[in-house]
Order: C-alpha cells, then structure tokens, then sequence
C-alpha cells in the first residue's frame, strides 16, 4: 500500500534544506478531539465531548485552564487581512476562526505580551482593488503588525504596510513582494511544500513519468508556483512536470483538464480553494483519470466534502502545512475552540491556519517586553528561540531566516501528509 511505503520514500530531503518531523500521539487529548475530527463537525457530539470533560475526574479540559487578559492594560492591536467573500471565494470561515482563536487567547491564554487582551483590526481584500486599499487601511490604523492566513492578492497591499515599516506576521504564502523583505515579513510554515516539493516526492515515490500541477490563476498562487515547481521537480529528479493555470471564474474544468490529460500525466497536483479543487477533481473524475492525485490541505472543507461524498475523494493525498492529526494536542485545542466560539466553522483545511498563526503569534509574543514599536516587534520575532510548531507533532519554529535554505521569510521547514478516505477524512498523518 502507498501508505507504507510513504514512511521510507518521503523522508526525502530536498536540497532546499528541508527536515524531517515525526508523529506521536497524545491519550488526552486524542480522547476529546476524536469526535470532532472523526465524526463530523456537529455541535451535540462536540458538546458531549466538552461536557465529559468537565464531569469526569482527573481529564483534562482541551481549552486548559481560565487564563485571562489584563483587563487593566492596554489591548494589542494587530491588523488582519483575509479575502473576503466575493463571486469566487468565500473565506468567512478564515476570519472566523481567527476571532474565535482570539477569543481563546484573551480567557484562557493569558493575552500576548505579559498581559495585553489582542484584538484584531480585519481588513478583507476580496480583489486587487479592495486589498489595495486594506494597505492603507493598515497604515492608518496605526497597528504595529499585520497578520494573515492566506490571501489571494498580496502584492497589492503589502508593500505599503511595509514601505510603512510594518512586519506581516502570516500563516502562509510565497508572494514575490513577501520573498523580497526578510526580517520583516515571517511565514508560519513551509511555503514550498504545497506547490512544489510534495508533488515532486510523491512523483518519485509512485515512479510518475509525468506529472501536472493545476492551480488557481491568481497571482499569489501562479506566480510562485511556475517560479518553484520546474526547479523543485528538478531537483528531486522526479521527472517531467506540467503547470496548469486555471481561472477562478471558470464555470467547470473540463476543457483545460481534457487537454492537459492529452500529456498523459500520471500524478496531478491542485492547488486551490475549496470550490476550484472540486471543480478540478469533478474534472478529472468524469474524464477517467486513474493516476496519483494529490492537494493542498486548503482544499477541503465541509461544503467540498458534501459536494464529493459518493467516494470521489478517496485516495487523494493532501499535504498540511497545518496539521489536523487528532491525536496532536494543539489540533485538539483548536478543535475545543471551534466548538466553543464558534460552532458553525468547520476545523479543517483554511481555518486551521487562522489557528496556527495566531497562536503561533501568541507564543512568540508571550515573554515581549519591548516598547511596542513595529522595529521592535520585528527585532523581537527575528531574534526568538525555537517554539514549538502549533498542529505539527515534534515541529518547531524559529524566525531567524535559516529554516528553509534560501526562503529566508520562512520559520519552519516542516508540514505533515495523509490520504483520505472514501468520507474524505485523513488517515494515518506522516511528517514530511
């Protein structure tokens, strides 16, 4: 079975300078995570779940113990930009559970910064336009730092929350206008793992004689993409590969998929949100394509997987910058604060980066003392020990510019991987 063989082949190290993290289990927390994760994202299972929790003597509440913020101090203001909801996205969920995360941060974790309650000053950029002018926004907010998730457009805001000498705190991207201001802009993960370098080891390890990686045509995802995947699959000798830029607005996949599948690859990589990977996998299914298929961990959400519950996803590897491995503690927390903040989002795929880089901000921020200056916050985050990794059992993050060769913006060389099965759950997690 590829599951097997997936421990040996993709401890791979790509000459990046990637590492390799490993997996572990925790009774606790697997215990109260597993009907979130296992059996759906229904409030009555998840409430029996926290309601056994508080009543059985000696276990743990997964939200940890009431820890509020300094009511008397100041609140932490921190910009956070996300895409908004237009005609072809809808990420309401990225700043839900960033919120709800914040909420979990102000009554239980403490605050960041010795006290200080964070609050969140969102902007959503739904199209170059509106993200543009959340640049400005920014600027005149008066906010030290900007956090984000995942966003289509980012060189349209970013360079003036920049040129304004404001550090980006975010979860993920490989945007061009990020790449060029190291100590000033920081990633909560590997941005290299799900464009290139997962579908180039699992190239490798099914012996592919071509591949193709189909991606979302905006420029934070096509750009990177065509400037890493080449070079990447290079690198790992994996063999040839196809890059296939498909619009957001595209009503079905069908044509671009029916010509590339004229190449004959055998393993297809997407990249996407939710509702362009389904239309991407639809594709491939109704056209017969029996190769390798893999994705980014964005790609699923509860509609997707109601969209594809007749067996579709079966099989599809997914790569996980975050993790949701039930039986890692921080996925558990995450799963609690969902359940409790805000029951209606799903704790899989785009919010669980929300989670991971504001609880990545969260630690990193715990022992600032500085003078609350964007120069400082920078200096402070650049210059921070190792923590460990929110979601990714045994990961770590350190900001210094040395985690991944030559991406000096990243913090971290690790991500995880799994294979759905036929209800579109993960199975067993492997770090990468």
């Amino acid at each position: 079975m590829m599951r097997v063989r997936s421990k040996r082949a993709f401890a791979l190290v790509l000459a990046l300078g990637l590492t390799a993290a490993a997996c572990s289990d925790d009774e606790t927390t697997t215990t109260t995570a597993a009907p979130t994760t296992q059996g759906g994202t229904e409030t009555t299972e998840a409430t029996e779940t926290t309601e056994a929790t508080e009543t059985t003597e000696g276990t743990a509440d997964p939200l940890g113990e009431p820890n509020p913020a300094d009511g008397s101090m100041d609140t932490f203001k921190v910009g956070y930009m996300w895409s908004g909801v237009s005609a072809s996205v809808d990420n309401t969920l990225d700043l839900q559970s960033a919120e709800a995360t914040v909420q979990w941060i102000n009554e239980y974790g403490g605050g960041v910064a010795g006290g200080h309650a964070l609050e969140l000053v969102p902007c959503a950029g739904s199209d170059a336009a509106t993200a543009a002018a959340c640049g400005s926004t920014m600027v005149e907010s008066g906010v030290t730092i900007v956090l984000f998730n995942v966003i289509g457009d980012v060189s349209t805001w970013a360079p003036t929350v920049l040129a304004a000498g404001i550090p980006v705190f975010a979860f993920s991207s490989a945007d061009a206008s990020l790449f060029a201001n190291p100590g000033m802009v920081f990633t909560m993960s590997n941005p290299t793992a799900g464009l290139g370098l997962y579908p180039a080891k699992l190239a490798v390890e099914v012996g592919a004689t071509r591949s193709a990686v189909v991606v979302i045509d905006v420029p934070a995802a096509t750009g990177p993409v065509q400037a890493m995947v080449p070079p990447t699959f290079e690198a790992l000798s994996a063999g040839p590969v196809d890059v296939v830029p498909i619009s957001p607005t595209a009503p079905d996949h069908a044509a671009a998929i029916q010509v590339e599948l004229q190449n004959n690859p055998d393993n297809i990589h997407i990249i996407g949100n939710p509702a362009f990977c389904s239309l991407t996998i639809r594709a491939l299914r109704d056209a017969g394509y029996a190769g390798t298929l893999s994705m980014i961990s964005n790609c699923v959400d509860a509609d997707m997987r109601a969209q594809l519950s007749n067996g579709e996803l079966e099989g599809i590897y997914v790569s996980y910058t975050a993790g949701e491995d039930p039986a890692n503690p921080d996925y558990a927390l995450f799963a609690a604060i969902i359940d409790k903040y805000s029951p209606v989002t799903s704790p899989h795929g785009t919010a669980v980066g929300a989670f991971v880089v504001l609880e990545g901000f969260h630690r990193v921020m715990a022992d600032y003392a500085g003078d609350f200056t964007s120069a400082d916050i920078a200096a402070h985050i650049a210059g921070h020990g190792a923590l460990d990794m929110p979601t990714i059992t045994d990961g770590t993050f350190k900001c210094d510019g040395t985690a991944v060769a030559g991406v000096a913006i990243a913090c971290t060389s690790n991500f995880s991987y799994s294979q759905l099965d036929a209800a579109g759950d993960p199975t067993t997690f492997f770090g990468g």
